[in-house]
């Protein structure tokens, strides 16, 4: 009777040890979370966060890291060094048709990039024009030329393309003078447009596409559900305050994101900020990957991702 009595609590302990990891999630263990992100534009959504990373407790201890170039946080994904990132989503699409491991969670931020000048320009006044840009094959390279075919343009003959490395050294050379013309993105056009106010917005590259995505590992999303969904919820808390406390949370994140706070503040409704669900912007993320799988595949991984990019809650 008492080898009896004995082998069914063992049965009942294993049975129900499911239930008790999750009951000690609900009473507050923190997992922690290792968070990447792009310094700039791409991390203005996280400001929040970053200011104050108790927004994550109970559930989530954050390890947020900063990173000055793609190919860097590209590198801590592939290596298995990152839980959750803020990227293009083209570049998200790439990373899961290699074969990283990683899901759409959802849309971070809608469309960032403009066409500086320094008088009004429609399309067509730029044939003949040069036109500066960011790195060759980088996510504005391709949506801007691809964008020029669609007025009509072709890159290279109607319109004359120059590349900067980065967008710091495009925004000091548009401040200086030096050039007149180029696709920026946001906060950037406002920091230019502030320093040389003969320059303006002539021209948006489409402010709905949804250009910014938040990725997870498919381990993480697996193996901490209640966590992730404390992530999301946080998330978006921080974007209503944000929007409520503009000043205070550009200050907050001028550090961080090297990016002046004024700037920050004067650029917000540009900057296109949302928390859309992978499941809700499904088709607006094909729709938009379809773009550069037509102009550039090998920036998607050469065909559109599969329904498993796309990140499920549970219920």
């Amino acid at each position: 009777m008492k080898n009896f009595i004995t082998y069914l609590l063992a049965a009942a302990l294993v049975a129900a040890a499911p239930l008790l990891l999750s009951a000690d999630s609900a009473r507050g263990t923190e997992q922690t979370v290792r968070i990447g992100s792009l310094r700039g534009p791409t991390s203005v959504g996280m400001a929040p966060l970053l200011h104050d990373p108790h927004r994550l407790a109970p559930y989530l201890d954050p390890d947020f890291r900063l990173f000055g170039t793609p190919d860097l946080l590209i590198s801590q994904i592939l290596a298995g060094e990152i839980d959750i990132a803020a990227l293009p989503t083209n570049l998200a699409a790439n990373l899961h048709n290699r074969g990283a491991g990683i899901r759409l969670l959802a849309i971070s931020g809608g469309g960032v990039l403009y066409v500086v000048a320094d008088r009004d320009m429609a399309w067509e006044d730029l044939r003949g024009e040069t036109i500066f840009t960011l790195a060759r094959g980088a996510t504005p390279d391709i949506l801007f030329q691809a964008m020029l075919r669609h007025q009509g343009l072709e890159p290279g003959r109607d319109v004359h393309l120059r590349y900067a490395p980065d967008q710091t050294e495009l925004a000091q050379r548009l401040i200086g003078g030096n050039i007149s013309r180029a696709v920026l993105p946001e906060p950037f056009v406002t920091r230019v447009t502030t320093a040389r106010p003969e320059l303006r917005v002539a021209l948006e590259l489409g402010s709905h596409h949804p250009m910014t995505a938040l990725v997870v590992t498919d381990r993480f999303a697996t193996d901490h559900p209640r966590a992730l969904a404390h992530f999301e919820s946080a998330y978006q808390e921080g974007l209503r305050w944000l929007d409520q406390n503009r000043a205070e949370g550009a200050a907050a994140a001028a550090d961080q994101l090297q990016i002046p706070a004024p700037v920050i503040v004067s650029a917000f409704d540009r900057l296109n900020l949302v928390y859309t669900p992978a499941e809700e912007a499904r088709e607006a993320v094909l729709d938009f990957l379809g773009i550069f799988l037509d102009h550039a595949p090998a920036s998607v991984g050469g065909v559109l991702p599969g329904e498993e990019f796309f990140h499920r809650a549970r219920n």
